[in-house]
């Protein structure tokens, strides 16, 4: 059931009151009418479709009847005797102008034209165009006829293109026609059909038989019959859509014919519905154009006039009556306005008498609205007087109990204010204490606690905020986290928005720079805030670990390298007194003259295994026990020479070029020069082992040492292990630090060989870790242990087919810094195969 409050809230109840009374009494009569003028439209539309139909019909009977009869005329006159003997005199090459078969032809042209009357021309032309005979009407704009034979002066020669053009493809039993206009004797135009017939002989085609028939004969039987007392439109098209008939254009017949290219079906009519009309079908068609048509084809679809008779004219037709829709459907229309102003009358009249019957209604109502308003402005004390003697009397002396109720718990309800005024401030004063103090708290925490609303944008935060964040808190107040830390690179991950998705706590902890070359290792916790089951908000905690991070590394390869250190020792030891006592025996055997040549040569391989076992041994304990460092001015570049002099053999044996650039302004630095050398060594012989047995080119197996003066671009950090008690660092260690900007000497060591896979990358400083089948593990922590006792960094960078370069970075010093004094005795190794920070010069 329709509800007017939930349509129309904003109407008054008198406004419902009349639109209900206005509908009951309108809708009816405007359903009533709506119905009888659409039934009036149909039926217009059914007795239009009709009266079309049969129009089209009688058209189509008493046109396709006349063409008949022409194309009778026109067999008659082709099968009569005097024209045969004539075509086959013709023919023959007889003269074709015999007096009496002239005589003859004339006689019977002449009275059959005078009795069908409907001939404005009958002509014969010969194959070469000249004209033979024509028998014509010599007073064509006449209502009667004057029939004259045409003097042979007045013939036209070899001028009938157009006529032999219809005639070109048509076989001896067509008939081919075509409107045409034609100039009398008296020089005016006239319209006609003209209808060429083909004249065979026995053996070819001898002329044309051409007549040419009154147009107004053929709009007259068009015409004639139809149904409609309307004025409507008749048509006759070809089937390129050319008129050949226009009930509207009849009178510009000359006309019709020059712009038919321009004045046709296609032009008048959408696609669609020229289609229809030349489809060969019957029907009738109104949607999509603003007329009623019918339609159909003079012809049938097999060829066959609408009367029956076989027709032998080779151009299919087409005729349609058609009639405008405000024509038809006019008397409706005019009843719609007529319906529509009484429609408007009586609703002007339904109004009037609602108003005056709902006043009766609304006068009261309208007062309980006024005193309503009254005693929700707070004057509880005001009554309404209403005396109609009726419900509305009973609500408005119930209004009246419910305002005196309403003023008695007016007053109850101040008392208690007053009392919750009271507890408000005192609750109040205990929250701001308790806020201060959390304050207090969250701002001496070194950790920033930010707060973001539900779209993620910074609210608040504690006073460590610009210190953790390096930020300033009102420049980002509003803004979106993710754009303010991940767009400066401050965060590679929202931790938040993650939170939100999964409804838990999220922590992840990023790497970034410090601004001057190092790096930071930032701790973000995002705690998602809820109410009621929904997140209203999300809490972050922002710790930069740091130290943290970097305490923890610098324990862990402290464990590692202690404990490597101790098991190298108890090893060492363990087989040094063993390999002795085996090395003895094996040598005294090998001194016996008693032993055949087999024997001796498995005891030379057992002395080649347990030199090599003791050069392990030997690796191992200086691992374990590192010889003392000594330091003196030395020249790092004759050390460089030294070490690449040491492996030069190894190089030439694997076919390796070396080439080295060393600046040759580098001064003497406080160097340890046989262990630094031992360094070298080592990494020159990592290089040399790392092209393998492979035979190749040597352009290249290339290794390149070169050395330079630098200043630090970027500060690097490196962890150093000392087993000095007197070392400063408790954790049996100390900090490397190389600041941005500090002098350096840099050793560059880089090769082509196959690079170093970036999982193996991270452990190549591991004691003990090797991918050597005879390796031990120790040589490149050894050669990291020589650098960070110098007080340098070294970092390596490769990749797989790409080479392996390793950079060992040295400050350039003349004397020992205060933190080396005392603990050159033994310095380990660093805490990762990386450096803390990696950079450059």
């Amino acid at each position: 059931m329709m509800n007017l409050n939930k349509i129309f809230p904003w109407l008054s109840i008198r406004s419902k009151l009349i639109i209900a009374f206005t509908g009951l009494s309108i809708v009816p009569v405007a359903l009533v009418g709506v119905h009888s003028i659409f039934s009036n439209v149909r039926m217009m539309e059914e007795i239009a479709f009709e009266n079309l139909t049969h129009d089209v019909h009688t058209i189509r009977e008493k046109t396709s009847n006349f063409l008949a009869t022409v194309e009778s005329d026109l067999r008659l006159l082709k099968n009569s005797s005097s024209l045969q003997r004539l075509v086959h005199a013709y023919e023959n090459a007889r003269n074709p102008h015999t007096r009496d078969l002239i005589r003859q032809l004339y006689s019977d042209l002449l009275s059959f034209a005078k009795t069908k009357g409907i001939y404005y021309q009958i002509r014969i032309v010969s194959e070469e165009g000249d004209e033979l005979f024509r028998v014509e009407d010599s007073i064509a704009a006449a209502s009667t006829h004057s029939y004259r034979i045409v003097d042979s002066s007045e013939f036209r020669q070899a001028r009938e293109t157009y006529y032999f053009l219809l005639a070109r493809n048509l076989k001896p039993d067509e008939i081919a026609f075509a409107p045409a206009e034609l100039v009398d004797p008296h020089h005016e135009r006239g319209p006609v059909i003209s209808f060429v017939l083909p004249l065979f002989g026995a053996e070819k085609r001898t002329g044309i038989l051409i007549a040419n028939v009154y147009a107004k004969d053929l709009f007259g039987v068009i015409e004639s019959g139809r149904h409609l007392s309307v004025t409507g439109r008749v048509v006759l098209v070809s089937d390129e859509g050319y008129y050949l008939y226009h009930s509207e254009k009849k009178k510009d017949w000359n006309k019709l014919l020059a712009s038919r290219e321009e004045d046709n079906l296609r032009r008048d009519y959408p696609k669609e519905i020229v289609a229809t009309l030349l489809s060969g079908n019957e029907g009738t068609v109104s949607e999509g154009i603003d007329e009623i048509i019918s339609f159909a084809p003079l012809f049938s679809t097999h060829g066959a006039i609408a009367g029956g008779a076989s027709p032998g004219f080779t151009v299919p037709l087409y005729v349609f009556e058609s009639i405008s829709k405000d024509v038809i459907l006019g008397p409706a229309k005019s009843f719609t306005w007529k319906f529509a102003g009484a429609l408007l009358l009586f609703l002007a009249t339904a109004i009037g008498l609602g108003l005056l019957a709902t006043q009766q209604f609304t006068k009261p109502i309208s007062a309980l609205q006024r005193g309503a308003e009254i005693i929700a402005k707070g004057n509880y004390g005001h009554r309404l007087q209403v005396e109609t003697h009726d419900e509305i009397e009973k609500l408005a002396f119930q209004f009246n109990l419910m305002a005196a109720s309403l003023e008695s718990h007016e007053r109850e309800i101040e008392h208690h204010r007053t009392r919750l005024e009271e507890m408000v401030r005192l609750r109040t004063r205990e929250l701001t204490e308790e806020k201060s103090k959390l304050q207090a708290i969250l701002d001496n925490v070194p950790s920033a606690f930010v707060l973001l609303d539900r779209e993620f944008r910074i609210q608040t935060a504690s006073a460590a905020f610009t210190a953790v964040t390096r930020f300033d808190l009102d420049e980002v107040r509003g803004k979106d986290c993710q754009v303010v830390f991940c767009g400066s690179g401050f965060c590679q991950h929202c931790v938040c928005r993650e939170a939100v998705q999964t409804g838990s706590i999220v922590s992840h902890v990023d790497r970034t720079g410090d601004g001057s070359g190092g790096e930071r290792f930032i701790e973000h916790i995002a705690v998602p805030m809820k109410e009621d089951g929904q997140i209203t908000s999300i809490l972050e905690i922002i710790t930069d670990i740091t130290k943290r991070k970097r305490l923890e590394q610098h324990i862990i390869q402290t464990e590692k390298l202690m404990a490597a250190g101790e098991m190298s020792a108890i090893i060492a030891h363990g087989f040094r007194n063993a390999l002795t006592s085996i090395k003895m025996i094996l040598q005294l055997q090998s001194e016996s003259k008693r032993l055949n040549r087999t024997s001796r040569k498995s005891l030379s391989v057992a002395l080649d295994s347990i030199y090599h076992m003791e050069r392990v041994v030997t690796e191992l304990l200086s691992f374990a026990r590192p010889s003392p460092m000594g330091f003196r001015l030395e020249h790092l570049n004759r050390i460089i020479d030294e070490g690449i002099a040491f492996v030069q053999p190894h190089l030439g044996s694997h076919h390796i070029v070396l080439t080295k650039e060393l600046d040759s302004k580098l001064p003497t630095m406080l160097l340890d020069g046989p262990h630094l050398r031992e360094a070298v060594v080592n990494v020159l012989l990592n290089a040399v082992q790392a092209f393998g047995s492979r035979t190749t080119k040597s352009g290249n197996r290339r290794i390149s040492v070169i050395t330079r003066r630098i200043r630090m671009r970027k500060t690097l950090r490196d962890f150093a292990y000392t087993e000095s008690s007197e070392s400063p660092s408790s954790e049996g260690g100390r900090e490397i630090v190389l600041g941005k900007g500090t002098p350096c000497a840099l050793i560059e060591i880089s090769d082509t060989g196959p690079g170093i896979d970036r999982n193996v990358l991270s452990r190549i400083f591991d004691p003990f870790f090797t991918t050597k089948a005879n390796g031990t593990g120790l040589g490149l922590p050894m050669v990291r242990r020589t650098v960070n006792a110098h007080g340098g960094i070294v970092t390596v960078s490769s990749g797989r087919g790409k080479g392996t370069a390793f950079r060992i970075v040295l400050p350039r010093r003349d004397a020992l810094p205060h933190e080396f004094v005392g603990s050159t005795d033994g310095v380990g190794d660093v805490s990762s195969s990386r450096s803390m920070s990696e950079g450059g010069s």
